[in-house]
């Protein structure tokens, strides 16, 4: 401040301009000293609190034209004001830079309407004429986009910016060089698909208002595959599930692509080809007719092409759209949580074993590229259960690739590799999948397997017994797979109860069931008293013994009826629960009978 104002703290005057009653003396002294004062840090607080405070219903032109070039959030208030004059708004607006737009408008989205509506008149009439994107339109934003670069814009001022972004790429103009043309466009249009993406990072609260955007347009289409396939993580759930299913529809239209080109080289004129599919083509949503549609146009692509239609449009989405929800990046905040991320997996390995079903070698030109086995190798890690045609045609797949020239292709080599230790690997529908099928394989299957099956209590407790007759398999640990229960507490016990029907194996298998019962975070004594008494009695520990004695108390006799309890190491009477031994003994009463075995 300058003059006589310097005698009184800013903090002071800004205090005093906020609080003081309109109208009042102490309002015209905070409002004489702003008006003193020189522009600078101490006098724009000064400003915005007399706008706010003591001035907000009605206030001088010199203090709503000194604000109104001053920080946006002071000159959105005064902008917004009762009394500004519409010409000092538009004036204020109009010398405003591209981006200085934007923030006003996001200062002044709580406040009246004025502010919004002029923003968007001056957008449109600095964005009067459409543009095609460019590749220096990145570097140098226009209107619309500098705008789009605030974020919290009010719905408005949003969706006339968004109108009046640049379109794609012009199309080549007559007498243009293709070569030169090609080179620009490629050019432009990653520019374009970088736009959008900046638009989609920049306002996360408004994915799904850019969806009212047409799936069947240009830029319909690069925002849903942003969404889905450049920053998914980000993306509300219900609203990733609703783009990644509407983007599987789509496969419907490379399906019908296939059989159309295989009638085609089968002898079919495009004649007949029309009269026979038009009808299914019509039918389709307008993004995935596209595709059919084409080939039965008389200028259509080589249907041996199109005969592939569907595995490429799996090997496309596998490798692109798909690749982030496929194989997730751990070091990313995901909204969608883990058993929706699976879900959607599991969807796209569905469609990914239909296209597989359509699949043929073709002569001459076996599978070849790391592309061609991605998919598929999405697909055994996703699907939930390998059936049996599906496995064959994994085997004639792996075959034809084992004749392509990628073998000399680390990555493809090790991909083939991959594929065939999966396929190999990969187990059958849940509920026919045994507990020794379970402890043969390696913890990094089994941990896939429940991957697959989120949810399902009868898998996880197969793979809990199995992890007694795998002793060797340290991983996944048994307290990560009780935890995947939707019941652990009363999981354990009932499963230690069941164990002759259930487990089976030998000493080895009721000995490692004991110690890892004993050491998981739920054993209580409905756990223990179930365990199998020799086995429990061996292994001993500070739990088993509690358990003895507070059965037992001070009962000699009882002692001594224990020590001669019937539990074995082996056969039948291996399988004696400890906690009827103990209420025997305790009771006198007569020895209970081994449990029935399975």
């Amino acid at each position: 401040m300058s003059g006589g104002a310097a005698a009184l703290p800013a903090a002071f005057l800004t205090g005093l301009a906020a609080t003081a009653a309109p109208g009042s003396a102490a309002a015209r002294f905070a409002a004489g000293r702003a008006r003193q004062g020189a522009p600078g840090a101490e006098r724009e607080p000064l400003l915005h609190a007399l706008l706010h405070g003591a001035c907000a219903g009605s206030a001088p032109d010199w203090l709503l034209t000194e604000a109104a070039s001053a920080a946006p959030a002071t000159a959105a208030a005064a902008l917004a004001h009762r009394d500004c004059p519409a010409s000092l708004r538009t004036a204020a607006l109009r010398a405003a830079a591209d981006a200085r737009l934007g923030e006003l408008a996001a200062e002044g989205a709580e406040g009246a309407d004025a502010v919004p509506a002029a923003v968007v008149a001056e957008l449109r009439r600095r964005a009067a004429e459409p543009v095609n994107m460019t590749r220096e339109l990145l570097d140098r934003p226009g209107p619309a986009q500098a705008v789009l670069g605030v974020p919290c814009l009010p719905d408005a001022v949003f969706d006339a910016a968004v109108e009046l972004l640049p379109g794609p790429p012009a199309p080549m103009r007559d007498g243009e060089d293709f070569e030169g043309w090609l080179r620009g466009h490629r050019a432009a249009l990653h520019a374009w698909q970088a736009m959008w993406l900046r638009v989609l990072v920049t306002h996360p609260d408004r994915h799904a208002r850019l969806l009212a955007i047409p799936a069947g347009t240009p830029a319909g289409s690069v925002i849903r595959d942003h969404l889905l396939g450049t920053l998914p993580w980000a993306v509300e759930p219900a609203l990733l599930d609703a783009v990644a299913r509407a983007d599987l529809e789509r496969f419907a239209g490379a399906v019908l692509t296939a059989e159309i080109s295989r009638a085609l080289l089968g002898g079919l004129s495009r004649d007949e080809a029309r009269a026979r599919f038009g009808e299914r083509v019509a039918a389709l949503p307008q993004e995935a007719a596209h595709l059919p549609r084409a080939y039965l146009d008389d200028r259509a692509s080589d249907p041996e092409h199109g005969a592939r239609a569907a595995v490429d449009w799996v090997a496309r989405a596998a490798g692109e759209r798909w690749r982030l929800l496929l194989d997730p990046p751990a070091d990313r905040p995901w909204r969608t949580p883990p058993e929706g991320r699976a879900a959607l997996g599991r969807l796209f390995a569905g469609t990914a074993a239909e296209a597989l079903a359509g699949w043929e070698p073709l002569p001459g030109r076996p599978v070849g590229r790391p592309a061609h086995l991605l998919w598929v190798h999405a697909m055994l890690r996703h699907l939930p259960a390998l059936t049996p045609d599906v496995a064959l045609r994994v085997r004639l797949l792996v075959r034809d690739a084992a004749r392509g020239r990628g073998r000399r292709d680390e990555r493809f080599a090790a991909l083939l590799a991959e594929v065939e230790r999966r396929s190999a690997a990969a187990l059958g529908d849940p509920g026919e999948v045994t507990v020794p099928q379970l402890a043969g394989i390696p913890g990094e299957t089994l941990a896939a397997f429940l991957d697959r099956h989120p949810g399902d209590d009868h898998a996880v407790e197969r793979a809990l017994l199995s992890s007694a007759l795998a002793q060797d398999r340290a991983d996944p640990p048994f307290a990560a797979v009780l935890a995947r229960h939707s019941d652990p507490a009363g999981a354990l016990p009932r499963l230690t109860r069941e164990l002759p029907r259930r487990l089976g194996g030998g000493a080895a298998a009721r000995d490692a069931w004991t110690r890892l019962a004993l050491a998981a975070e739920g054993c209580g004594p409905d756990t223990v008293a179930a365990l199998p008494a020799w086995a429990a009695l061996a292994h001993g520990g500070p739990v088993i013994a509690a358990a003895v004695l507070d059965a037992l108390g001070e009962d000699e006799s009882a002692w001594a009826r224990f020590a001669e309890h019937p539990a074995t190491a082996d056969g039948p009477a291996a399988w004696l629960p400890l906690g009827p031994l103990l209420a025997a003994a305790r009771e006198g009463a007569a020895w209970p009978d081994p449990p029935p075995g399975d």
